[in-house]
């Protein structure tokens, strides 16, 4: 990202945007003695609902107050047995490879405006799953039916140089914050493929502006991943 937009790792934990809510088909791959990682975990609100549902959880993110945050709410509901969390970058994963049962990753992505980043991400995920595990992803997707988005893409554009990437301003100075991007299915289906997963469950629908749905499985024997991809409530009141 570039030097004059305001580094990820650098959001007071007020700031930093809430995550989606946990889809119900993660409960199907998820078992009780499973270790789950949450990348890109922010104030800890996923890893928080698995871990006081009895589930494991490893948090990590960039961001150092979102980290505290989430160390401190775990402390206060009384989970610190069951929810661990730490700082550390997305690229670089502090962990043994094939260590993980689960790998969540809530709108991670959507501000992972680098392609390399992208990819360097994706590797690291599938180096800690074990053999067998699972990769479970919600972002957002492109959206040029709607006029304020179609707009912005094509605004942007100059400056992101990415289709579907936009700005995203501070609602209080009027400044440049950060980089989004919406993705296409193409692009999350070639981006998680060449990096060596297999697409086990996809569904993609839209709660505003009209309903879309659809829903794509495809059967394997190895590396599974869950991909729910998706245009959430959170982007439309927080990065208007």
């Amino acid at each position: 990202m570039s030097k004059e937009y305001l580094s990820w790792d650098k959001f007071i934990v007020t700031k930093i945007p809430s995550s989606v809510k946990l889809d119900p088909i993660i409960y199907e791959y998820i078992k009780k003695d499973h270790l789950i990682l949450d990348i890109g975990c922010g104030v800890g609100k996923v890893s928080l609902q698995l871990a006081f549902q009895g589930f494991y959880v490893e948090g990590i993110d960039i961001n150092e107050t979102g980290i505290l945050a989430a160390q401190d709410s775990a402390r206060k509901l009384n989970l610190a047995d069951k929810a661990h969390f730490r700082v550390g970058d997305a690229k670089d994963l502090p962990y043994m490879d094939d260590k993980f049962d689960i790998v969540i990753m809530h709108g991670l992505l959507t501000i992972i405006v680098d392609n390399s980043d992208r990819n360097k991400i994706i590797q690291e995920a599938y180096r800690v799953l074990n053999p067998e595990g699972h990769l479970y992803i919600v972002d957002f997707g492109q959206t040029w039916h709607s006029d304020i988005y179609r707009e912005r893409y094509l605004k942007d554009f100059p400056i992101t140089k990415e289709e579907g990437s936009f700005l995203v301003y501070n609602k209080d100075t009027g400044e440049i914050e950060f980089i989004s991007h919406h993705y296409t299915e193409k692009e999350l289906i070639f981006l998680l493929v060449n990096n060596g997963f297999k697409i086990d469950y996809f569904r993609d629908f839209l709660l505003f502006s009209g309903f879309s749905f659809s829903l794509y499985i495809v059967q394997n024997n190895k590396i599974l991943i869950i991909l729910i991809y998706f245009f959430y409530l959170w982007e439309k009141e927080t990065l208007q």
